[in-house]
């Protein structure tokens, strides 16, 4: 029987304490690292203002990318658009992220835990997941902006946590919001799990009634991440000369899907740290325990698990590497072989190494070295976030700023657009740069690069748009040349004939450029960096 059964109440709660100390440590170390950063200038400008206007369809009711269908963005766009609308975008980033943080915090403590892991151990691992990128390769992220899939990666990190701990139910119902928050992050780690518990049958098996509760509560819990892609895999792929899949794959995400597309040596950091796994499960295996504790038979028992865990979620990630040369549309890798995996590897690496340095420094003497080393690089961390956090909190409160591509002659156009131009006016504006135009002048524009639609059909309209905002490519080949560069040039380049085609075609009344970009048309505003032509 466990211990905790046998001490006195005073000391029950003491050890609650102690998983709150802990996980508000880890939180502290996920806020320095990561609160601050990018606040809506990376996935931020994609997710929330499509949040903002689910919640209110009248917000910016003429902009065909921000009114695109949520898909599996349902649950989280209906939690956080009434907030923005309410409280605004930095505000609304803030408290998410934070809420996000703390559910992340919560499930590392307690796997941690499980893993027999003292908190300098935990923060060792954890400040060294956060050195560099989260993903190996494909560019994953577990902590960062807020958007759906770090809530999904929340309810993952507190899965595993009672996956570990044959909490079957629990486990389901993370498993089944994670898919509702996020299809794939939820469905491949619930496939991972379900693989995992096979395999590991004799231990972590449910027995049948149990079985008889758990799926029945995932499917309950997971029903808009399923019914997104039913919807997704049911809907008819419209007719096109370029695949859907391509468009998608090596057009507009070569960067997380297509490992043909990475630099040449990209597979250093994935291959280090399958050594780091291999190498620390190899060590725990070593020095297992023969005869001991039940506690120390079930601290083994997780950390070889997480470890097969681990190596099951790299699984997608070799199919997607073997199928990568021949998968020339894109039709497997649009699924993001690559994503779980991604960060899976990263993150159990560090945390196994952390738990082969417990093994390795065993006597009393070793162990106070070991902490001593652990206090050195978890300091050395936090000293860096800290100075990097001091510089995001000074552009936080002047957002927004630089850190949202926003210098003070944009800030003034933006400014005269809101106060000086009706509010459902189409605005024609570049198709990668002035990202941050929607929400900030809460006003429509005709497509931007960074909003993706998440349809078939979406994805073919965009595909269309970004072809007529950089005048037919400017002439190149996308299939070969297509990238932000060349959206760019070719907006830079159109000629006043094919600006008065775009304001026609969209129904645009402006055309926003920058002041090197001289067009024959009416000037509505002009300043030193920026100017704003009208019909």
């Amino acid at each position: 029987m466990n211990q905790k059964y046998f001490l006195p109440k005073k000391w029950a709660l003491n050890a609650t304490g102690w998983l709150v100390l802990e996980i508000i440590a880890v939180l502290a170390l996920l806020c320095l690292r990561n609160l601050l950063s990018d606040i809506m200038s990376r996935n931020d400008i994609d997710a929330l203002p499509l949040a903002r206007q689910y919640a209110d369809p009248n917000w910016v009711p003429r902009d065909w990318s921000v009114n695109q269908p949520p898909v599996y963005r349902v649950l989280f766009q209906s939690l956080f658009g009434s907030l923005i609308g309410s409280w605004g975008f930095l505000a609304s980033s803030l408290i998410g992220r934070f809420f996000c943080y703390a559910l992340i915090a919560w499930g590392l403590v307690l796997i941690g835990r499980k893993l027999g892991l003292n908190l300098p151990l935990q923060l060792l691992a954890v400040a060294m997941f956060l050195k560099g990128n989260q993903g190996v390769a494909a560019g994953e992220r577990i902590v960062g902006v807020l958007e759906t899939k770090i809530f999904a990666y929340a309810m993952v990190m507190l899965a595993i946590a009672f996956m570990l701990r044959k909490r079957y139910r629990l486990m389901a119902f993370l498993l089944g919001l994670a898919t509702s928050f996020h299809i794939l992050v939820g469905g491949y780690t619930t496939l991972f799990v379900a693989v995992w518990v096979i395999l590991k049958r004799k231990i972590y098996f449910p027995s049948m009634r149990e079985l008889g509760i758990i799926i029945p509560l995932y499917l309950i819990t997971s029903v808009f991440g399923l019914k997104a892609a039913i919807e997704q895999l049911s809907t008819p792929t419209p007719a096109s000369p370029i695949p859907i899949s391509y468009i998608y794959v090596f057009l507009r995400m070569p960067h997380h899907l297509n490992p043909l597309s990475w630099r040449a040596n990209w597979w250093i950091i994935p291959t280090f740290y399958l050594v780091m796994l291999v190498s620390s499960a190899a060590v725990l295996w070593f020095n297992r325990p023969t005869q001991a504790l039940p506690e120390q038979l079930e601290e083994y028992q997780a950390r070889i698990g997480l470890f097969e865990f681990t190596l099951i979620s790299l699984v997608p990630y070799g199919l997607g590497l073997a199928i990568a040369p021949f998968d020339s549309q894109g039709t497997l890798l649009q699924y993001y072989l690559f994503r779980v995996g991604d960060v899976m590897l990263h993150l159990n690496a560090c945390l196994l190494f952390a738990c082969a340095l417990d093994r390795i420094f065993t006597s009393r003497k070793q162990q106070k070295v070991l902490v001593l080393l652990c206090t050195i690089v978890v300091s050395i961390s936090i000293v860096k976030g800290f100075h990097n956090f001091q510089r995001e909190f000074q552009s936080t409160l002047n957002f927004p700023d630089e850190s949202q591509e926003v210098d003070p002659q944009w800030k003034d156009l933006v400014t005269w657009v809101r106060k000086n131009t009706p509010k459902n006016d189409i605005f024609v504006s570049p198709p990668v740069e002035f990202a941050n135009f929607i929400w900030l002048t809460e006003r429509p524009t005709i497509a931007k690069y960074k909003l993706m639609a998440q349809t078939k059909a979406g994805t073919l309209e965009w595909f269309s748009r970004m072809r007529d905002l950089s005048g037919n490519f400017n002439g190149a080949d996308p299939l070969t040349n297509f990238s932000e560069k060349l959206l760019t040039q070719g907006y830079n380049n159109l000629t006043t004939d094919q600006a008065k085609a775009l304001m026609v075609k969209y129904d645009a009344s402006y055309f926003v450029t920058r002041i090197e970009h001289k067009l024959d048309l009416p000037i509505a505003y002009r300043n030193k960096s920026y100017v704003l032509y009208k019909k």
